[in-house]
């Protein structure tokens, strides 16, 4: 029997309304072309009733306000259709998505609720499976006003992702269909940022099971929480979005959504504590206000849930950098970065990023913490110039433990009580230039080393295997391999570096990133302002430290000698101090 949710075709409905033996008497006693007939005014009379509810949907939709609509039309790389907002991101995209489907489900009076799916990509909704024709009308209707895209997840069928989901040939699959994903591509007005493809809402069509005492809902596929609810209309609770997917700013301001009060529970992946982010500012060129600025959009783009955003400045900060409740500039002294666990106001959790230390894609909490507080370093490439580092031998004098692996450039998370422990190792230790002097790619900075590998050996850090590119500037090819970054966008997290070399400088590796920052990043963040005009700051200085709100100066602890604290010295393990 076809699906109630198909596009029922004439000899579906035939079958449906015709028993088995009645055919086979048809079969044997009525002409073919009878037969034919028959169907072909089936399939008219079909077509009609289709047209008429399609309008009808059409109609509806006419009068419906939507939020945030775009602002134009772009066609894709790939030809298909896009839309422009200003000011995108992934998280508004993800947002914009699921309001503008929750919004015609709740103006056809469809019921649903959202499910924490295990992709957390992509927002999911359920929707019993008596409802799927009408589900597949206002979906339809909706992607005939603001094209969009449709495809079959379970079971897989993709070959109508090209295909604008108002067309009737781009739900074919529907009637098997046990959950489906509406997609649109979104784009900024320079054309270089383009989201969607890896996104969308997914919509799970749940049955009815009416078999145990009490009846039940059955999910069609498993979630993170559980795939059975009770049927009926049971009490449904708001929940805010960041609670469905790592991914999301829970400070965005958006509306909650509903679901169901078993799904309303903490999650092992879940992080609940404040993660804070600090950006070093170490160099005052031209290059590397380029690296500040795409640092920033980085972390503004694909790293929202940041709760605050600390720019350590060794040097006068560029007149654009904003500061305000989510952005301080914390003026320090050449030793800082031997002593972030003395920055002021800083979260016990943070993300550091040298110059050049950029985020590829949209990360979580969860790709840099565990849930009770522990960091998660990315490990880097191990060989003999590595092994023979001076960071290793101070590792081992700490922890009395071997050095088996690097530590990745880029951004790497961080932990204050893990980084006083070892402060007093670093008293001799010379400021680090993160690279963008070196003529090639360096191995893992030293405090990195020493602080992840005490972290690891004590039980609270657990070194991840996530692969993170690092790109110097004067490398032969380097704007291929810029290319190849910018077209497919893999990289959870970039290092690039030498950019102050004088190869990258007088070979064009220099301008070559900087043309990619301003390809990749394209939105600006809400970290930077307009230039004021000439004369209205007395200068970089003071427009920089106006308004923060922090110290004055930012002077570290200087601590000499090497003194390893007992819970970590000779290879014990346990809890700082």
């Amino acid at each position: 029997m076809p699906d109630s949710g198909s596009t029922s075709s004439a000899s579906q409905v035939y079958q449906k309304l015709v028993p088995r033996p009645v055919r086979t008497v048809a079969m044997n006693t009525v002409p073919v072309p009878v037969r034919r007939g028959l169907k072909k005014r089936l399939d008219q009379s079909l077509a009609q009733r289709e047209s008429r509810l399609h309008q009808r949907a059409l109609k509806r939709l006419r009068t419906t306000d939507f939020s945030n609509l775009p602002e134009g039309r772009a066609e894709a790389p790939d030809g298909r259709v896009g839309h422009v907002h200003t000011g995108l991101t992934a998280d508004l995209a993800r947002r914009t998505d699921l309001a503008l489907i929750t919004t015609v489900l709740d103006r056809a009076k469809i019921p649903w609720f959202t499910v924490p799916a295990l992709d957390d990509r992509r927002m999911c909704l359920a929707v019993a499976r008596e409802h799927k024709p009408a589900v597949r009308r206002v979906l339809r209707a909706l992607l005939e006003r603001q094209t969009g895209y449709v495809v079959s997840v379970a079971p897989g069928k993709d070959d109508t992702a090209r295909i604008p989901g108002s067309y009737v040939k781009a739900w074919k699959h529907f009637g098997a269909a046990r959950v489906i994903r509406i997609t649109w591509l979104r784009t900024d007005p320079t054309g270089f940022l383009w989201l969607g493809e890896n996104q969308g809402v997914e919509i799970e069509f749940w049955t009815t099971d009416t078999g145990p005492a009490a009846p039940r809902m059955v999910g069609p596929r498993p979630n993170r929480v559980q795939r059975v609810v009770p049927a009926g209309d049971p009490h449904t609770v708001e929940i805010s979005h960041d609670r469905l997917t790592g991914y999301a700013d829970p400070d965005a301001g958006a509306a909650p959504t509903r679901t169901r009060e078993g799904f309303d529970i903490r999650r092992v992946e879940e992080v609940t504590f404040p993660v804070d982010a600090v950006v070093l500012w170490a160099h005052d060129e031209p290059w590397a206000e380029e690296l500040l600025r795409a640092t920033l959009r980085s972390l503004h783009q694909y790293a929202p849930w940041a709760d605050r955003v600390h720019v350590l400045a060794l040097a006068p900060v560029p007149l654009w950098v904003h500061a305000d409740d989510r952005l301080r500039i914390v003026p320090a002294g050449p030793r800082a970065e031997q002593n972030l666990h003395a920055v002021p106001e800083l979260a016990d959790r943070f993300l550091y990023f040298r110059p050049g230390a950029l985020l590829g894609r949209p990360v979580r909490p969860f790709d840099y913490f565990t849930a009770l507080g522990g960091t998660r370093p990315r490990r880097g490439p191990w060989s003999a110039r590595e092994a023979a580092a001076p960071w290793t031998g101070w590792a081992f004098s700490f922890t009395q433990r071997a050095v088996t692996h690097g530590y990745a450039p880029g951004p790497q998370p961080y932990a204050r009580e893990i980084l006083e422990a070892v402060a007093a190792g670093f008293g001799d230790h010379q400021p680090h230039n993160g690279g963008q002097y070196a003529p090639e790619l360096e191995g893992t900075h030293p405090l990195d080393g020493v602080v992840h590998h005490a972290a690891h050996f004590s039980g609270h850090a657990e070194p991840s295997g996530e692969a993170t590119i690092a790109v110097h500037a004067a490398v032969p090819g380097v704007t291929r391999w810029l290319d190849r970054l910018l077209v497919r966008r893999d990289a959870q997290q970039m290092q690039l570096c030498g950019l102050g070399s004088s190869d990258a400088l007088a070979h064009g590796g220099t301008r070559a990133v900087l043309d990619f920052l301003r390809r990749y990043f394209p939105v600006p963040s809400p970290f930077e302002r307009a230039l004021p005009e000439p004369g209205s700051a007395s200068g970089p200085e003071s427009a920089a430290l106006s308004g923060t709100g922090c110290d004055p100066e930012f002077e570290p602890d200087t601590g000499t000698g090497f003194v390893p604290p007992a819970w970590t010295r000779r290879g014990e393990v346990g809890s700082p101090s």
